[in-house]
């Protein structure tokens, strides 16, 4: 990113959330000129945002974006990047976001952390590495060694565990939105 990350420690509440906008206000000490146009510039710059507008008055930033390529968590995520603390009062319930009510038993937090750690490195690395497989391959790993080398430990944390470990990684990961594949961007 060309610009400036806006001053550390930012901090804001979500006023409100529906898939593809989300309104979040500054608190009133990060509500200057150059800060806020810090955060509108910055989020510009980023791809699948359509629009960013900010109301200096009362500290509101909306933020639209293309729902089908982000959640609410990857925006916020986005600030995060840029130093804003978004705070939410009790998690906004969402509304057809990537996440529904019902997320069958799986952590959509865990899986966005995943998604979002995959496409961090890809950027970095340039190598095509799934996480969402990576990582419970090295629990299978652990526990084969931990068993190949302390037997099945009953006395003590057992290489089971970290074989149940790696089953229940991999099947929240993968079953998590399946029929949508995941942006690389």
């Amino acid at each position: 990113m060309a610009d400036v990350k806006p001053n550390k420690n930012n901090s804001a509440v979500v006023a409100s959330h529906v898939p593809g906008r989300i309104r979040f206000k500054l608190h009133s000490q990060n509500r200057d000129k150059e800060t806020m146009e810090g955060i509108k510039r910055n989020l510009e710059a980023r791809e699948g945002i359509h629009d960013v507008r900010l109301n200096p008055a009362c500290g509101s930033v909306t933020v639209h974006y293309d729902h089908g390529r982000y959640s609410m968590s990857g925006i916020l995520g986005f600030l995060e990047d840029l130093d804003v603390i978004v705070d939410s009062i009790g998690h906004l319930p969402s509304i057809g976001d990537n996440g529904d009510a019902d997320h069958g038993g799986e952590a959509p937090e865990f899986i966005s952390a995943v998604n979002d750690l995959n496409r961090r490195f890809r950027r970095v690395t340039g190598l095509p590495v799934d996480l969402k497989l990576a990582l419970p391959l090295a629990f299978v790993g652990a526990g084969v060694w931990s068993i190949g080398r302390k037997g099945l430990m009953i006395e003590s944390v057992p290489g089971l565990l970290f074989l149940w470990l790696a089953f229940d990684m991999f099947v929240k990961l993968h079953s998590a939105r399946a029929d949508k594949p995941e942006s690389l961007n």
